[in-house]
């Protein structure tokens, strides 16, 4: 559902074209009979306004999600032509049909009107008409990907530190000290490790991909111990240039997920698969967990992680990347593709 903002804008615009089309049809009306001024009005807005809505609502949205603005100019410059073409040969169309007799002869356009200098008019009418729609449409995306931006920032921080991860490895490094076990040593010292990592890398606008790896690790190796021998945890991974650049947390919620939904039962061990590969010309993540054959209940913040994922994808990698999901009734499956 649209918010508020984005109905409010759909409105602005429907009413800049039903003042557009009014001057237009209080411009022709002393020049032409009635029926044939509503055909030319018409005939005239139509097309200039499917050729603008082409333009601002379908390719310039996508030339600011794949940044290829220059592409669009051409796109832009050759639409106005088209657009300007169009028209001219409506007011042309409508001078033969007051020749022949379908309308009655009027002063809707001058015998000294040529072909060129019609269509020289038009193409500054259409080129104002475009500049003018998709500058608006620019400014709108603009801000709708500015406050996506910002949700996503401020996402990543508040995931940054997850409270109830917190505290369950804090409980379980007191109970190995009662034990007086060496896994409290170990588990302080990873949780620490990806406490820094949170606080001072998630800060940054990309880190190398081996810290960024050594901090899933760290996560991993935590998640192993809670879990002791309850599940099967496979982790395969596969790094060609350890100094990459690459954003940091963004692959956690996928394993975070996969940890969150495995199963868990006393008599069958769930599992965990994580592959990961970093290529020349691509980075990839693959993490497929066994699930319950009984459905865990879902909180009310259930899917925000993978929400907030795919807008920080959306950001940071336009059309670059690609996230797939396989929810079957035993496994669940996400692959993350991200090309460089």
């Amino acid at each position: 559902m649209k918010n508020d903002y984005s109905k409010r804008y759909d409105r602005f615009v429907l009413l800049l074209w039903v003042v557009i089309a009014f001057f237009v049809w209080m411009k022709l009306l002393n020049k032409a009979p009635f029926l044939e001024v509503l055909s030319i009005t018409v005939c005239y807005i139509t097309p200039m306004l499917i050729i603008n809505i082409l333009l601002s609502v379908y390719l310039l949205p996508r030339a600011m999600k794949r940044k290829r603005m220059d592409c669009f100019a051409l796109q832009f410059i050759f639409l106005s032509f088209i657009s300007a073409s169009i028209l001219t040969s409506v007011f042309w169309i409508f001078r033969y049909f007051e020749q022949t007799g379908v309308f009655l002869p009027s002063n809707l356009i001058s015998t000294d009107d040529t072909l060129l200098s019609d269509f020289v008019d038009q193409l500054l009418t259409a080129f104002v008409v475009n500049i003018a729609f998709c500058g608006m449409r620019f400014y709108y995306e603009h801000n709708k990907l500015e406050k996506i931006h910002l949700e996503s920032q401020l996402h990543t921080l508040q995931a940054q530190i997850n409270p109830h991860f917190m505290f369950n490895v804090l409980n379980h490094i007191y109970y190995y000290i009662e034990k007086k076990d060496d896994l409290a040593t170990t588990l302080l010292l990873k949780y620490t490790d990806i406490l820094r990592y949170q606080l001072y890398s998630g800060k940054k606008e990309s880190v190398c991909i081996e810290e960024e790896i050594g901090f899933l690790k760290n996560f991993i190796d935590i998640e192993k111990i809670r879990w002791e021998d309850k599940l099967n945890v496979n982790c395969s991974w596969e790094i060609q240039n350890k100094q990459t650049k690459f954003p940091p947390l963004l692959l956690i919620p996928l394993i975070e997920n996969a940890f969150k939904h495995v199963s868990r039962s006393s008599n069958v061990k769930g599992y965990i698969s994580i592959v990961f590969e970093e290529k020349a010309e691509m980075i990839s993540l693959e993490v497929e967990n066994s699930k319950s054959a009984i459905p865990i209940e879902k909180g009310k913040n259930s899917g925000l992680g993978l929400e907030n994922l795919k807008n920080r994808l959306d950001i940071l990698y336009g059309e670059k990347y690609n996230l797939s999901i396989q929810n079957s009734e035993y496994i669940y499956n996400s692959k993350l593709t991200i090309l460089k």
